[in-house]
């Protein structure tokens, strides 16, 4: 029966199919409850899918019935009410609920295939940034900034990209990224920049001149010269002429670069350069590693001559004229050419990368926008403007920003105008950003998009903030409706409810009570006596064992002065196992052959071999039946049993409390 109302609850919960009611006929009512014939088609057909011979669909009907009946009376019984129901029926929730909301794993999927849209091509540069004085940026430090930047843009328009002020040294500091390059860039791919200033790259029309960005490190003015499908990536070998210092002077810039165009012109084949190589290897002891570099792509953290000079190369065994970088001059030579992956290879991989760059920001506004529609969020602009007031002057990741907040209690924000949240609750959330940006990254999934972005204007750190804390409100609130706002969802919950209830109701009255109720089970097997019987004889009694002989002989003393197991159980607790243990009872009923004591000792059995070194001594007692004496001898038959009784009471108390009416006319024209 057990097995027959798991299979009942989990088709329940693998259907979740919704009908519209209208022309949807009711197939029978609970008192008055109508069950309707999309839910019962539904899980007839369920039930059904894998069966040689379908049931009956009338059969099934008044089975499915007695279902609905015995989840109403589980109700009546208080069960729903419940702490462990309660329990299970949100864990159940929270398990599903996600397939059910909308996710950002749509935007997620779309952001990736934007991003490998933009390395199939590779983008030709002129920038400048005119950088922030500090790391940390106050909206009034952003102003200057912002005016010298429209006056560099007004000279750029007249005089083009050629600015001496702004012109990048032939040798820019050690390691330096891209974004800090001023003048002409060359060729660019995604990830090379901040985001902001990609996305103008990639919408910009070729020659003209974008207005001023601002990214975290200040802001960019950048012009589209050119477009070209992705170079890909490259393997390469190289000889390198070290520079004797870094940073070197001009001096020492232009001697490398002599001997490195003096070795380049004595190449005159392949060959050539593999001799050189050699002569490298020796005086650099590169070992087995040779002249190889390695592969490259264009959004490798090189110097832009090097990657220009290896992407320029052709066909393999093509060598470049010598490339400038921040340690030397390198002339190259081509190993192989490597086409960009196609997109299911590289998926993942862009995934992993996207999440690890400035990227992971964008990619999680979009998601946060997609999450909020359907929702009305109303901020309350006098509370978040007082919170401006003092990111104007101190940034919300310093956790004097907090001891600043006096309008604690004023509402911040509403969804659907029901549910409203106070300014010292985003004061909270503020508060777990900043301990979060004292753990490892590493150990923190969170922080992945939380803190992708290194915002330096504090005032962007605060909407940051409030955005992040509105999306985490507005999925707790979304799971909150989701019943109602979802009819599949409601179904695939009201269904799982059912099915709790259902076993929680008979496990209650039927299953624990089989197992437990010891009169009960008494009174069954008294009337029912006659049909219980032994698989011949057996001896029925204790076994038991001693840490020593004074221990046995001490305790058979007790056996002998009292009347039953239980007394004598008792006795032993308070007086030889009163401080330690020194006396084991196991009691039972065996048959020949099934313990070696009782062999030894009732059916002549040979002497058995100490098993127990804590507890070797041991004796017997009892007595040989033939029959039974009481429902332990034959407990889990009289249980199973018993079990059927209460399940065919229960049925009959069910159909005599729930009144059950048919729609007669309608079941008999089913099929």
């Amino acid at each position: 029966m057990r097995r027959k109302l798991f299979f009942i609850i989990i088709t329940l919960l693998t259907s979740t199919t919704v009908f519209s009611q209208k022309d949807d006929p009711v197939v029978f009512k609970v008192n008055g409850k109508p069950v309707y014939w999309s839910e019962v088609k539904q899980a007839y057909d369920k039930g059904n899918e894998y069966a040689e011979e379908k049931e009956p669909i009338a059969d099934f009907i008044k089975t499915y019935a007695d279902y609905k009946s015995n989840v109403e009376e589980a109700r009546a019984q208080g069960i729903d009410t419940t702490y462990i129901y309660k329990r299970s029926y949100e864990s159940f929730k929270n398990q599903i609920a996600d397939a059910y909301m909308i996710r950002d794993t749509v935007y997620e999927s779309q952001y990736v295939k934007k991003i490998y849209g933009r390395i199939l091509e590779n983008v030709e540069v002129n920038h400048i940034l005119i950088p922030f004085a500090n790391e940390l940026v106050l909206p009034a430090d952003t102003v200057e900034i912002y005016r010298k930047s429209l006056e560099v843009r007004n000279k750029i328009i007249k005089d083009g990209f050629n600015l001496e002020e702004f012109r990048s040294p032939r040798i820019t500091p050690f390691m330096a990224k891209t974004e800090d390059h001023n003048g002409y860039l060359g060729w660019v791919t995604t990830f090379m920049l901040p985001f902001e200033v990609e996305n103008a790259l990639y919408s910009l029309p070729i020659k003209e001149i974008s207005q001023p960005i601002r990214s975290h490190r200040g802001y960019h003015i950048v012009q589209v010269l050119d477009r070209r499908p992705a170079t890909g990536s490259a393997e390469v070998e190289q000889v390198m002429f070290n520079f004797p210092k870094i940073p070197p002077t001009d001096h020492q810039i232009d001697s490398v670069k002599a001997v490195a165009e003096r070795e380049y012109n004595n190449i005159r084949s392949s060959a050539d350069f593999t001799l050189l190589c050699e002569e490298f290897s020796k005086v650099h002891q590169t070992g087995d590693q040779g002249c190889y570099f390695g592969i490259i792509g264009l959004d490798s953290p090189l110097y832009p001559d090097f990657k220009t000079a290896a992407f320029n190369l052709e066909k393999p065994g093509d060598i470049s004229k010598p490339a400038l970088s921040n340690y030397g001059y390198h002339i190259l030579r081509l190993l192989r050419k490597i086409p960009v992956p196609e997109f299911g290879k590289l998926k993942n991989q862009l995934k992993e990368k996207i999440i690890k760059s400035d990227k992971a920001q964008e990619l999680s506004d979009g998601s946060r926008k997609q999450i909020m529609e359907g929702m009305h969020v109303e901020i309350n602009k006098k509370a978040y403007a007082e919170l401006e007031n003092i990111a104007a002057s101190l940034s919300p990741r310093d956790s004097v920003f907090n001891t600043l907040i006096k309008n604690g209690n004023d509402i911040l924000l509403s969804i659907d105008g029901k549910r409203k949240y106070q300014v010292k609750e985003f004061d909270k959330y503020i508060k777990m950003r900043q301990k979060l940006l004292e753990s490892d990254p590493n150990e923190l999934q969170m922080l992945r998009v939380e803190e992708a972005t290194p915002y330096s204007l504090s005032t962007d750190i605060l909407k940051e903030y409030l955005d992040a804390f509105t999306v985490f409100l507005a999925k707790d609130y979304e799971k909150s409706i989701l019943e109602e706002r979802v009819p599949a969802f409601r179904q695939v919950m009201d269904e799982y409810a059912d099915g709790v209830l259902l076993f929680e109701v008979k496990d209650k009255n039927i299953w624990k009570r089989a197992k437990a109720d010891e009169e009960g089970l008494n009174k069954f097997f008294l009337e029912n006596k006659s049909k219980y019987t032994l698989d011949g004889e057996k001896y029925k009694g204790m076994i038991v064992y001693a840490k020593d002989i004074k221990s046995l002989t001490e305790a058979q003393n007790m056996l002998q002065s009292t009347d039953t197991r239980e007394v004598f159980t008792d006795k032993i607790r308070g007086s030889l196992n009163k401080d330690s243990v020194t006396v084991t009872i196991e009691p039972g009923l065996w048959e020949k052959g099934t313990n070696q004591y009782v062999d030894y000792k009732v059916f002549n059995g040979s002497e058995p071999k100490v098993q127990n070194k804590r507890f070797p001594y041991y004796f017997v007692s009892g007595r040989l039946i033939d029959k039974p004496e009481d429902f332990t001898d034959v407990r889990s038959t009289v249980e199973a049993d018993y079990q059927e009784k209460l399940e065919n009471d229960w049925n009959a108390y069910i159909r005599g409390k729930y009144m059950i009416e048919f729609n007669k006319p309608f079941i008999k024209n089913l099929k």
